[in-house]
């Protein structure tokens, strides 16, 4: 049962307050760019869908596959990306140079702080399915659990039990926040 219902007006209020808290924000696409598809070809052996199911932030601007792609998620799917990727904006903010750094250079396997700033934008992932829909499904645990432990990030965390756990307990306390009772 959904909470609240995203729509195109809400998108647009959420891109305008990006816009005012974050100068250097907006939005791009990597089908139209020609460093987002070479970085897609060089990530292509540990990640084939960079480049068609994933956004970045780089350079203080929000990476989307393709305007079509934006389209086909709606600006409720748009809305929900964007939240997360703001998070990684407003750290990249508040330590510049810190997590381009550690984000790229310290990546590669095991526990890396990739992980621990993608756990700041999951979380938000997290928060803001509950504010929509009023829960937080298995499914998008499985979906974050899957980010982590898999191969698309490099096996950022690869420890699927505990992830899981922290997840659950993550769910728990988001709703615990925002009153909403299983």
């Amino acid at each position: 049962m959904a909470r609240r219902s995203i729509g195109p007006a809400d998108l647009a209020d959420l891109e305008a307050r990006l816009a005012h808290e974050l100068p250097r924000f907006g939005l791009r696409y990597k089908d139209e760019s020609r460093l987002q598809r070479l970085i897609g070809a060089a990530v292509r052996p540990f990640n084939a869908r960079y480049l068609t199911d994933y956004t970045t932030v780089m350079f203080g601007r929000v990476w989307f596959p393709s305007r079509a792609w934006c389209e086909r998620q709606g600006a409720a799917g748009v809305y929900r990306i964007l939240r997360h990727e703001a998070v990684h904006l407003r750290d990249a903010r508040r330590w510049p140079g810190v997590f381009q750094f550690s984000y790229v250079f310290l990546l590669p396997a095991g526990l890396s702080a990739r992980a621990w700033w993608e756990w700041r934008a999951y979380a938000e992932t997290v928060r803001v399915e509950a504010e929509i829909d009023g829960r937080v499904s298995d499914a998008t645990l499985a979906h974050i659990a899957r980010a982590f432990t898999g191969p698309d990030y490099l096996f950022m965390f690869p420890f699927p039990r505990l992830v899981r756990r922290r997840l659950e307990a993550l769910r728990g306390r988001v709703l615990a926040e925002l009153g909403i009772h299983p």
